[in-house]
């Protein structure tokens, strides 16, 4: 008889009751990326962060790579998640949910200097990396959607026309930017003023036609 498949190393990662030692594992990825940057990351620099030992990951992932994307993945989907309700607890005017939704980009828990950390180096290494590229697609593809449908909305109320999907782009990048900006230097691009610069620029946008409206 033919023996049976050798099990996979590391245990599913769905599976329920590794949930809670997954979870912290990945947030000692966090930290591990955030002090060494995501191509220098180690098994030993994980295990440091979280304080277990070398052999334990491989019980609940199959591999280190397995385990830096299922963190990077959940960093995405936090921020998704965060966004969303953010949005939604603004109330039903569009660009009240769109300010809603850059105050939560420069605020906890999205904005924290582990997960800002890990996002910058999401973006940076994406293009050399099929894996991640793929993670930073499906985050942001239906983030920015989600902004050129508010954006229609609050022009459309306003009497104002735009290119939504342009403007998306544009709010995101900078977001995006801002990040990269306090990860090198915190003290002159701080969160505030990151914010700031994003509502600055949707109030560029709309606010000057609600005098109008």
């Amino acid at each position: 008889m033919v023996k049976a498949a050798k099990r996979a190393r590391g245990r599913p990662i769905g599976s329920s009751d590794q949930e809670p030692k997954r979870q912290e594992f990945v947030v000692a990825v966090m930290k591990a990326i955030a002090e060494h940057g995501y191509k220098d990351v180690t098994v030993a620099t994980i295990c440091e962060a979280a304080g277990f030992s070398r052999g334990l990951i491989g019980h609940y992932f199959p591999s280190k790579d397995a385990l830096l994307l299922h963190a990077v993945a959940e960093v995405a989907k936090d921020f998704e998640q965060a966004t969303r309700a953010a949005a939604e607890a603004a109330g039903h005017d569009p660009l009240d949910r769109l300010h809603a939704v850059v105050a939560a980009c420069f605020r906890a828990p999205v904005f924290t200097p582990e997960r800002v950390l890990v996002w910058v180096a999401l973006a940076n290494t994406s293009h050399w990396s099929p894996e991640l590229a793929e993670i930073y697609r499906k985050a942001y593809r239906p983030y920015r959607r989600g902004l050129a449908r508010l954006m229609t909305r609050a022009g459309a109320s306003r009497g104002l026309k735009i290119n939504p999907e342009r403007l998306a782009i544009t709010l995101t990048q900078l977001t995006e930017g801002l990040w990269s900006g306090w990860a090198a230097d915190p003290k002159t691009v701080s969160a505030a003023e990151g914010e700031a610069a994003c509502h600055d620029l949707l109030n560029a946008f709309f606010s000057s036609t609600r005098s109008n409206s």
